[in-house]
């Protein structure tokens, strides 16, 4: 365990040997690197001997304020903002608009509508057991120990975003990939079967995602779906 006396840290977060944060760094497939600076204790803001504690909701809504390459999707006007969806650089790009009239236009539409309609709070029906989704909006992938998961955009063609969850109602949309066939203007190979490289580089990309805007804490995990999400059923 890490401490303060007189405003210092302990030699082994001074030294970057924390199991903690080795442990995060690899979850994120990030190289271990030593150096009190990737230590999960720089959340802790320090002034003399005091600490104060940076909760991960202070970071993210920072982050959106200094719009360092994360980015709030806001709710549609008249719609309440019932839920949060963060939005990697790669996500707001693809969703910003204006698209030109044609089928990427209208599949990015309908994709907007589907992330809106998460922000609104609407009732979304959830799979916790990886490969069992059928009808559900989002579903927990494969390993569940890393708690990333899909929204699962069933419009043709089918799409799938993946995403994180920061805290209760609040999700960070990190990569949006083709389910099935390839579509063009979107540049990734479609995911296909279950055990493919694609799904596998999309988890990772997620991973990455997330290690670079929240190093310090891990996402929301466990089998509670009250943890995750208000106004959900499972499947």
């Amino acid at each position: 365990m890490a401490y303060l006396s007189g405003g210092s840290l302990s030699l082994a977060h001074a030294s970057g040997h924390c199991w903690r944060c080795s442990q995060r760094r690899a979850w994120a497939g990030l190289p271990q690197v030593g150096g009190g600076s990737n230590c999960h204790l720089s959340f802790l803001v320090v002034t003399g001997p005091l600490l104060t504690y940076m909760s991960i909701r202070d970071e993210w809504q920072r982050l959106v304020a200094d719009r360092e390459h994360i980015f709030r999707l806001k709710p549609l006007d008249g719609d309440p903002a019932e839920r949060t969806v963060l939005l990697s650089s790669e996500m707001n790009g693809l969703i910003e608009g204006p698209w030109e009239e044609g089928e990427a236009g209208n599949r990015l539409a309908r994709l907007l509508a589907t992330l809106h309609n998460i922000v609104a709070g609407r009732r979304l029906v959830v799979c916790m057991t990886p490969h069992k989704a059928r009808k559900a909006n989002i579903g927990r992938l494969c390993p569940v120990t890393d708690s990333i998961w899909d929204i699962r955009c069933q419009d043709k063609p089918a799409l799938r975003v993946f995403c994180a969850f920061v805290e209760k109602d609040v999700l960070l949309a990190a990569t949006c990939r083709p389910r099935s066939v390839k579509v063009g203007w979107l540049g990734w190979l479609p995911l296909g079967d279950r055990n493919s490289k694609e799904w596998k580089r999309g988890i990772a990309a997620t991973k990455r995602e997330w290690a670079r805007f929240f190093p310090t804490y891990e996402p929301v995990k466990g089998d509670n779906l009250d943890g995750y999400l208000s106004n959900a059923t499972l499947e």
